[in-house]
């Protein structure tokens, strides 16, 4: 264990980028295929410290970590661990693994996550790379929790009428937000639900205001919002990174949520069908919604699981 650890270094972009990214084919390029750009992309997360592993000068282990600061409190995010096939079972995903937690505890992170928020490659350890798990479970990591990535082809996609007017008779309205309407949507956001604030500040700072779907009371209270992406979106966004899967015309929503003294109304379901007709209306093919927990609230737009994560977080207190 020793040797390994005296082999890791600090990732450096300039220099290693191009050779962690061959690693990433050489271990998850058949099963989870990702373009250059968006690997470096994901790389470049705020606050992100990442290490490589050597032996002989040769390129044998990376592993990526973040931290994201919630309410004055600091988040680890264990990102990725790749291990060439060739060195593997010789110390070196330990080493980085270890490498990893040490860095997180010196940066002041009370709570560390497999997984990441935004960018991320994936919310949790993905179900379908099963040699890992007992990786992470002899290192504590319980992975007992299940979600899902769900997803649609849109082209055949209909909304029925009834979904649509069941709100319209409560006076309820669905639109695409501009400029003007931010301010509304963030103090929603912050009343409601603080987790998905930082996602709207951010389609705001980009300009994506188009992206963002919202339903209002006739007094135009904002009640229910929801978070769209489609090819045309900002260049910076991540809310989708697997077009190699799923296709470049692809799309997604996320961050639904219905203020919860509204919930029960059919909000959430119409919000959710509109941004589908959305997304089909804007050339989107496929339409994937992630880190679902509630699978049969979508299922009921015809929304199926595509593929499964086991998200964890641990006290490194």
């Amino acid at each position: 264990m020793q040797k390994q650890t005296d082999n890791i270094y600090p990732y450096v972009a300039g220099t290693d980028a191009t050779t962690v990214f061959s690693l990433w084919e050489a271990t998850l390029g058949q099963t989870w295929p990702i373009s250059f750009p968006r690997f470096q992309q994901i790389l470049a997360t705020p606050d992100a410290q990442h290490f490589v592993a050597r032996e002989n000068g040769q390129l044998v282990g990376f592993v990526a970590t973040s931290r994201s600061q919630r309410q004055g409190n600091w988040t680890g995010h264990f990102m990725l661990l790749l291990v060439d096939p060739a060195w593997q079972n010789q110390g070196f995903g330990s080493a980085l693994h270890e490498i990893a937690l040490q860095h997180l505890r010196s940066a002041h992170v009370l709570v560390i996550q497999l997984g990441g928020l935004v960018p991320r490659f994936w919310c949790g350890a993905p179900d379908n790379l099963t040699s890992t798990h007992a990786f992470f479970r002899a290192r504590g990591w319980e992975l007992s929790e299940t979600v899902y990535d769900l997803s649609q082809d849109l082209r055949q996609y209909t909304t029925l009428p009834a979904i649509y007017q069941r709100i319209a008779t409560q006076g309820i309205t669905l639109n695409v937000a501009t400029q003007a309407d931010l301010a509304d949507v963030l103090s929603f956001e912050a009343r409601e639900f603080p987790n998905w604030l930082m996602h709207y500040e951010r389609c705001g700072r980009l300009g994506d205001y188009q992206d963002i779907l919202l339903a209002r009371e006739q007094d135009g209270q904002v009640v229910g919002a929801l978070i769209l992406y489609t090819a045309q979106s900002h260049a910076e966004r991540t809310d989708l990174i697997w077009q190699a899967l799923v296709g470049e015309d692809a799309g997604a929503l996320g961050a639904v949520g219905v203020a919860a003294a509204e919930q029960g109304r059919g909000i959430g379901i119409a919000l959710v069908a509109r941004a589908s007709d959305l997304l089909k209306e804007r050339g989107v093919g496929v339409c994937v919604i992630d880190w679902v927990e509630k699978t049969d609230f979508y299922a009921r737009l015809g929304y199926t699981k595509w593929r499964a994560y086991h998200p964890e977080w641990r006290d490194l207190s």
